[in-house]
């Protein structure tokens, strides 16, 4: 079963505080509904007992998919690369045989979910996704807020994200050749696989994708 807890929350329209059950972890097999609840974001609604107002509430939530061996650690704005949790470290030592993520944002963690369910490397979904980006950004003339990865089909030889850009944030789909991914992956296993085996939930996003470009243009 899902793992709860309870919290008390403030309703921002009538501004009662109510006690409300906040379910922060759970793993696909006990609760085989698990990542549907995640992905239609059910899991992150909240609703007022007094008034009956309802919003996104946005807390800290662990997936733990046991079948494909990897959890996703959501953290709501973290900004840290690397978050430690060494109780569980110690309680739990097979958890050093897991990959291990910790995301900012609810995109984010159904992003890591779709990459591992399909047996990717996700260091290399985000160097790939980094050059892209750029060639986004020069195609639109527009800042690239952000972007996600959202599929890869070997029959058609591509690897597709959805970004958002300019003032609007609006959505921009690119694909580019899986060459770019298997070039990516390359490199990973050259010069980044120390970055899979550091301890504890690694943030494997852009920053980490420029530092690691950064350092790999470096060391040419």
């Amino acid at each position: 079963m899902p793992r709860s807890v309870t919290k008390y929350v403030v309703c921002p329209k009538c501004s009662q505080q109510t006690s409300t059950e906040i379910i922060v972890s759970g793993n696909t097999v006990a609760d085989t509904n698990l990542r549907s609840v995640i992905f239609s974001e059910n899991i992150f609604r909240w609703k007022c007992k007094k008034c009956g107002f309802s919003s996104k509430y946005q807390h800290p939530f662990l997936y733990n998919d046991v079948e494909h061996k990897f959890m996703v650690y959501y953290i709501p704005q973290v900004e840290r690369l690397r978050v430690v949790d060494a109780k569980l470290e110690a309680e739990f030592p097979e958890l050093s045989d897991i990959r291990k993520r910790v995301v900012p944002d609810i995109n984010a963690m159904k992003e890591k979910i779709i990459i591992f369910e399909k047996g990717m490397n996700d260091l290399a979904v985000e160097l790939t996704k980094l050059a892209v980006s750029e060639i986004v950004a020069k195609e639109t003339g527009h800042t690239v807020y952000s972007g996600y990865f959202t599929d890869m089909d070997e029959e058609e030889n591509t690897i597709s994200f959805q970004f958002f850009v300019g003032g609007d944030k609006r959505s921009y789909i690119q694909s580019t050749r899986l060459e770019v991914y298997r070039h990516s992956l390359d490199m990973v296993k050259r010069k980044f696989v120390r970055d899979e085996k550091e301890q504890g939930f690694l943030n494997i996003g852009r920053q980490w994708a420029k530092n690691a470009l950064d350092s790999y243009r470096g060391s040419r």
